[in-house]
Formats: C-alpha cells, structure tokens, sequence
C-alpha cells in the first residue's frame, strides 16, 4: 500500500497547537457553563418540530447504548438536567467532604426519558434554573487552587481530581451542543443532495454520543 504523504501545508496545520497542553481555568470552565443555557435558548426555543423532536433512528455506530432509539432535544435537554440534579455538584461536594473515602453515585446516564413528557420551553427554564443554582452554590465554595487537585473516587473511572471534575462538566456540555446540532443536521441529510459530501456534521458517526 502507498504510503499517505501530506502536503507541507497540510503537516503545518495537523500539528498547530499539539505542543500548547491547556492546564485548567475555574474561570474559563465557569465562562463556558454559564452560557450553555442561552445557547440552547437561543438555538431551540420556538422552533418547528422537525429540529426539536427529530432524532437519527437506529443506531449501532455508538449514538446510543445498545442500538436503541437516539437522542433528540428533549432527551439531550432532560439528560443536562439531570447531570445539573444528581451528578456535577453533588460530585464536587463528595470530593470536598469524602474525599476518596466514598466512591459517587453511578450515574443514571438514561434517567431522561420522562423529559419527554414536558414541554421544550419546561426544559429549557428548568436547566437555566437548575445551571443558574449551582453556579452559585460552586462560586460560594469560593475554591482556591489547592482544592482543585483534591481528589475523589469515579465508580469506573477510579481516582479523578476535582478540576478534572470541572473541566468534565465545561466539555459535557460542549459534547451535547455538538450532538444537538448533529442531530438537527440530520434532518436534512437527504434534502441537501449532492452537497452532503461537503458537510462535515452528515459524515459524524457518534464522537459525540450519549
């Protein structure tokens, strides 16, 4: 087989960046998860049907556990949700108050099902409600940077410092806003043609899965 050469421009562009490692900011993680409920405000709210309660079918690319039906806006919005009621601070209070003593809960990755039952708009200011309270209850911690390298116990993953915590919490959200707009692509893969060969969104086959 031949080997793959890349153009010197193209080598130039790959490897932009990759020396430059990001060591964690409270603040730019803050900044992110601050505006995740205006941007899901912004892009869902009064929308038709088609963007909001459309999904992408039967999968077994890893869109979904088991093959089974996959995610549109309200079960993406009833999954954020429950993250903001049973996962992302109660986390961080266990780190701060077991430290590695007590392992956290499991997390129910599928407990969303019943958002369905809710309207858009419901979820929409249940999730600004719920990220608006624990932003508060994170800022009135008012953590210093030896606290970010305390650590707890993930019930797979193991031993996980808090500011991994926080950086996880930063990046779910940003996985889900990516999904969502995956998602939506899909709606229109067949309408746009011979064009899909040019939209990178129709080629996604799951990085960003549940």
């Amino acid at each position: 087989m031949p080997q793959l050469r890349l153009t010197p421009k193209r080598q130039e562009c790959i490897y932009v960046g990759m020396t430059s490692v990001k060591e964690f900011s409270l603040a730019d993680a803050v900044a992110v998860l601050t505006r995740t409920p205006a941007t899901l405000d912004a892009l869902l709210r009064g929308l038709p049907d088609i963007w909001v309660r459309g999904d992408e079918g039967h999968s077994n690319e890893g869109r979904s556990s088991e093959g089974k039906d996959t995610w549109n806006a309200f079960v993406i919005l009833g999954h954020l949700i429950v993250g903001e009621r049973t996962d992302w601070m109660p986390r961080v209070r266990i780190i701060l108050g077991k430290g590695e003593t007590r392992a956290f809960d499991p997390f129910d990755r599928f407990a969303q099902k019943e958002s369905q039952d809710k309207s858009l708009e419901r979820l929409l200011d249940d999730f600004a409600r719920l990220r608006r309270e624990n932003l508060a209850a994170l800022q009135a911690l008012n953590l210093q940077p030896e606290d970010l390298t305390r650590r707890g116990r993930h019930p797979s993953l193991g031993v996980v410092t808090l500011s991994q915590l926080l950086a996880t919490w930063a990046v779910h959200d940003l996985t889900h806003v990516h999904q969502l707009s995956r998602v939506m692509a899909h709606q229109y893969r067949d309408a746009v043609g011979p064009w899909n060969v040019y939209l990178g969104v129709l080629q996604c086959t799951g990085h960003s899965a549940p």
